[in-house]
C-alpha cells in the first residue's frame, strides 16, 4: 500500500469524527430560553403586573434571545407578538368601586357615581 492510502485511511474517519463531534456541541438553547421566559412570565402574571410595566422588558428580552433555527423559534415568536399586542391596547377603564361595600360597591351607582339606593345603616328605617 501507498502511504497517502494509509494516511487517507486514518484522516477520514478523524475528521469525521471531528466533523460529528461538532455537530453534537452545538446544542439547541431555544427551548432553555424559552422556558426562562415562561417562567418570568408566570410570576409576573402571578403578582398582577400589568403589560406595560417595565419588568416585561425581561420576558421580551428572553423570547427574542430564541434563535431563528430552534425548534422554539416559533412558540417565541406567537408569545411575542400577542405580548407586544398587550402592550399596545389600552388598559379598560377601572370599575367604579367603594371600600367597605360588599363587592366594591359597583352596582349599586348609577352611572355618575351616585349610591342607587342607600345602605341600610345610613338609612332612617322609614321613619
Amino acid at each position: 500500500m501507498s502511504s497517502s492510502y494509509r494516511s487517507r485511511r486514518v484522516v477520514v474517519p478523524l475528521l469525521l469524527s471531528l466533523l460529528v463531534t461538532l455537530g453534537a456541541c452545538k446544542r439547541d438553547k431555544g427551548p432553555e430560553q424559552l422556558a426562562r421566559a415562561e417562567a418570568k412570565h408566570a410570576e409576573l402574571v402571578e403578582r398582577g403586573v400589568p403589560p406595560k410595566d417595565p419588568a416585561w422588558d425581561a420576558v421580551i428580552s428572553e423570547l427574542e434571545k430564541v434563535p431563528p433555527d430552534s425548534k422554539a423559534y416559533a412558540e417565541a415568536q406567537r408569545r411575542l407578538t400577542r405580548l407586544r399586542e398587550l402592550r399596545s391596547t389600552p388598559l379598560p377603564r377601572r370599575p367604579l368601586s367603594r371600600p367597605g361595600v360588599p363587592e366594591g360597591g359597583s352596582t349599586s351607582l348609577d352611572e355618575h357615581g351616585h349610591p342607587m339606593h342607600p345602605h341600610p345603616e345610613n338609612a332612617d328605617g322609614g321613619r
